[in-house]
């Protein structure tokens, strides 16, 4: 058996004498240096206070010399393992004495009203970011659910996204951080450090800077959903205690709110509250947050302590009435926040849902794949085909995007991840004839048309959506035969959008007019020379610039800097058609199949005209 480190104990005596050595004092023997002499005597030693007091600080300080110590008491016949009990629990009190000071909480004296109490809250929020409409709702219901998640089984995570740095991200979980029970606040924290902390300490942990750590990280991603439902918020892992590997369970069952650029992994936000936040305008006023804690948030603490001791039971088992538009997933998210609007009454529960519909309804569906498709349908515009290399050019053109560091390490999207992302979908590649271009693989916008409907039904509805399409017989660009993949033929436009804009690219375009058939504009259309066919005009463009979005009707080339597009009217066409000058041509002679016409010369401050 080692021998007891007699040398070892004074000096953890003298570190638990730790003022008086300080202060120059001599030093005075301590409760451990004699501990084996008295347990000899009396089994009841080590469980005196100063015994369990001393042997927790040495514990913390020199863990070799405390395992010596306790093989000691236990060859004397002591109870270690209880022993061990009682020296753990008052370290877990020395670390809640020398917890963070806004951890100590006394409840108010005074019952709170909770609707005012809500707003109290929701108005520091707003008082220091600028909010989203339904953010500052659900930040506030959000908060309160934190002191009294315990009642609920599901507990969402509030998410906090933007798509750049500076949008007040980190604003939010500092204002959190002062209103919230046992708060944490961290920049990383590895997977092992997660369950071990929550299990000790039991924090509200807010974790900022997510996207520099949880891309790539599937274990800390499994940790993190794990504890949105209270039955499986476990993880088992292997520990070792008395030289024995045994395993043990964690729980991971805490409040969470986690801050990122851009998205998270679809299996975090589906767990999810997911506010997006966007930088403050030029012109918007808020007060500057100083990062520090304040009578006014000691004083929200103190009255949701309160609150939450009130009403802990009536939120047990509650049944809100959800919203129609959510899904089961965001029921279940919204639910622990509904109930406690409703039980604080007021305008609390109408704004509660309103914010709901706003955050979490169907039309919010964030998942990356949904994302991917909305994305699609942009760079589609009104194209019927598009290579895979276009397409992929399209969607990494955004650096806002995620497809711009989809891949590992940062690196854009490429062909095959595009594939394999479509692939669930059934959108495969094959073989594709843009206009004027050679063959190569890619999509067809025929193949989306279903999938679009699915999963982006009445979002951004374009004229496509109202289309017929049938083959053209127009020739190709090469002369050498049709394309089979290209013409819109116009129905009635249902009542409700025969007054719309249904322009799909006006990005470009700071100012326009349609220049029509005997409108009398100067610069207008050539009457005299095209009566035959006022169909095709141009429209006048005072200014254009050029949209990574936009193609070319005839060529399918994207618009450049150098080589812009011009839109045109065309009767099958309501939104008119984009065309390089170079392409006017040869569009007209293939598709109008009439006499040349005119148009006016781009840039020309007089409004003359150039011959094709």
């Amino acid at each position: 058996m080692t021998a007891f480190n007699e040398e070892g104990m004074r000096a953890a005596a003298r570190e638990y004498h730790m003022d008086r050595e300080r202060n120059e004092c001599p030093w005075v023997p301590g409760p451990l240096d004699d501990l084996i002499e008295r347990t000899a005597a009396d089994k009841g030693a080590p469980f005196e206070l100063s015994s369990v007091t001393a042997l927790a600080k040495l514990r913390a300080t020199n863990p070799a010399d405390y395992e010596t110590l306790r093989a000691e008491l236990k060859a004397a016949g002591v109870r270690v393992s209880e022993l061990d009990k009682l020296v753990q629990k008052k370290q877990a009190q020395d670390r809640d004495d020398a917890a963070l000071s806004h951890w100590k909480v006394e409840p108010a004296s005074e019952p709170v009203e909770g609707a005012a109490f809500l707003e109290s809250i929701k108005r520091v929020f707003k008082r220091y970011i600028v909010l989203p409409k339904g953010t500052g709702t659900a930040l506030a219901l959000w908060t309160l659910h934190a002191w009294t998640m315990d009642a609920a089984d599901i507990s969402p995570f509030m998410v906090l996204v933007s798509p750049t740095k500076r949008c007040g991200k980190t604003s939010v979980l500092i204002v959190l951080y002062y209103l919230t029970p046992r708060s944490e606040l961290a920049s990383n924290i590895s997977a092992s450090a997660l369950f071990r902390y929550v299990e000790e300490v039991r924090p509200t942990l807010l974790i900022d800077e997510a996207d520099s750590f949880l891309k790539d990280n599937e274990e800390m991603r499994g940790i993190l959903n794990s504890g949105h439902t209270k039955a499986a918020a476990y993880v088992i892992r292997n520990v070792e205690a008395n030289g024995e590997h045994k395993p043990r369970r964690f729980s991971t069952w805490t409040p969470k709110a986690i801050a990122t650029i851009r998205v998270l992994a679809d299996t975090l936000e589906d767990r999810a509250i997911v506010v997006r936040l966007q930088r403050k305008a030029p012109g918007a006023k808020v007060e500057r947050l100083r990062g520090r804690d304040s009578d006014e948030f000691a004083a929200l603490r103190s009255q949701a302590a309160r609150w939450a001791a009130d009403n802990f039971k009536r939120l047990v088992d509650a049944e809100p009435q959800m919203p129609e538009e959510m899904n089961d997933r965001a029921a279940d998210n919204w639910r622990p926040l509904l109930a406690i609007a409703d039980l604080v009454g007021g305008e609390w529960p109408k704004r509660a849902r309103e914010a709901a519909g706003i955050l979490s309804g169907e039309s919010q569906d964030t998942a990356i794949n949904v994302e991917l498709l909305r994305d699609i349908r942009t760079a589609f515009g009104e194209l019927e085909v598009m290579t895979s290399a276009d397409l992929v050019a399209a969607l990494t053109a955004d650096p806002e995007r995620p497809w711009a560091t989809w891949g590992k390490n940062d690196k854009p999207l490429t062909q095959n991840g595009l594939a394999r992302l479509l692939k669930p979908f059934g959108v495969i590649s094959e073989t594709v004839h843009p206009i004027g271009r050679p063959d190569a693989k890619g999509y067809k916008r025929v193949h989306f048309e279903e999938v679009w409907e699915g999963y982006l039904s009445g979002q951004n509805i374009s004229p496509r959506q109202i289309s017929d399409f049938k083959a053209s017989n127009r020739p190709n660009a090469d002369g050498m035969g049709i394309t089979r993949d290209f013409q819109s033929v116009q129905k009635d436009l249902p009542d409700a959008l025969k007054n719309a804009n249904l322009s799909y690219s006006h990005a470009g375009l700071d100012a326009w007019t349609d220049c029509k058939a005997g409108n009398g504009a100067k610069g207008e259309f050539d009457q005299e020379r095209h009566s035959h066919n006022p169909a095709f005009v141009r429209h006048t463009e005072t200014v254009i610039v050029p949209s990574t979005n936009r193609r070319c009707d005839y060529c399918g080339g994207m618009e450049r800097v150098a080589d812009p597009l011009r839109r045109w009217n065309w009767q099958e066409r309501p939104d008119g058609i984009l065309l390089h000058q170079r392409c006017e041509a040869p569009w007209y002679d293939s598709a109008v199949l009439g006499a040349p016409c005119r148009a006016p010369a781009l840039g020309a401050s007089d409004n003359t005209v150039d011959d094709f």
